[in-house]
């Protein structure tokens, strides 16, 4: 199992005014992506690839040696999609996928490891402003995942955070090139993921009620910070062992 963390974006909405880049934006003393790679060596996997690009050397500096890198050069002009296409050529196994501003439970992330073939999560007490990512579903496959998507199809919000098969990222890195091939640069990952959909069906693990926020805005990480970080914080403490870094989970929560 290896896993992708989608690190290269700029996070302008948060108004960082040091510019740090939303990977390292810290709850509980604690960077993102570490807690990310935490959740993720728990479960076993440390073979981890983040794609940077807005702060590279920040997070160079932060992270070491402790993952790969591929480099998004174009990350000012693209979105999740590229930066996936860059790093699918390195995933030679079953692979997870998370967006670099999401922070959940590490029990979620255990989930997606335990379950056999593609999955993602989603929260279906979500999905209803125009920020989501919205998931269609239809017997527990995913039908589709838009932004914009009309009220009645929706049944729920993407968490960002998936798992592919080998497979399945050989035809989602097709699909992405026919998508740049077609002058969009833009999209997000979700447009690859749903051409791909119906020959590779997509299961859909619901995360309601566990605590999870996806963070775009500065109110965002006032609420990681002050609603999920202590439903969490057990669940931290007890995964610091698994993670041997220089910035621990333990007196900081």
């Amino acid at each position: 199992m290896q896993a992708v963390i989608l690190a290269a974006g700029v996070g302008m909405r948060l108004r960082d005014r040091r510019g740090r880049p939303k990977c390292l934006q810290q709850v509980g003393g604690v960077p993102l992506v570490h807690h990310q790679l935490a959740a993720l060596a728990d479960v076993g996997v440390t073979d981890v690839t983040v794609v940077v690009g807005h702060g590279e050397t920040q997070v160079r500096a932060a992270l070491g040696d402790t993952v790969g890198y591929v480099v998004n050069p174009l990350f000012s002009e693209t979105n999740s999609m590229y930066s996936f296409l860059l790093a699918g050529q390195r995933v030679r196994d079953d692979v997870i996928v998370l967006n670099c501003d999401v922070f959940l439970h590490p029990t979620l992330v255990g989930r997606l490891v335990e379950t056999d073939g593609d999955a993602l999560l989603y929260d279906s007490s979500s999905g209803h402003e125009d920020e989501h990512m919205k998931v269609s579903i239809s017997d527990g496959r995913l039908v589709e995942m838009s932004k914009e998507m009309p009220e009645e199809r929706v049944c729920g919000e993407n968490l960002g955070v998936l798992r592919l098969s080998a497979r399945t990222v050989t035809d989602v890195m097709a699909a992405a090139r026919e998508i740049i091939a077609a002058g969009d640069r833009r999209a997000w990952l979700a447009a690859a993921i749903n051409r791909v959909a119906a020959r590779h069906p997509i299961a859909c693990l619901d995360v309601a009620p566990w605590p999870w926020v996806e963070i775009d805005f500065p109110e965002d990480l006032v609420r990681a910070r002050a609603e999920v970080l202590p439903a969490l914080a057990p669940a931290l403490e007890e995964i610091e062992s698994a993670y041997d870094e220089p910035v621990t989970l333990r007196g900081v929560l």
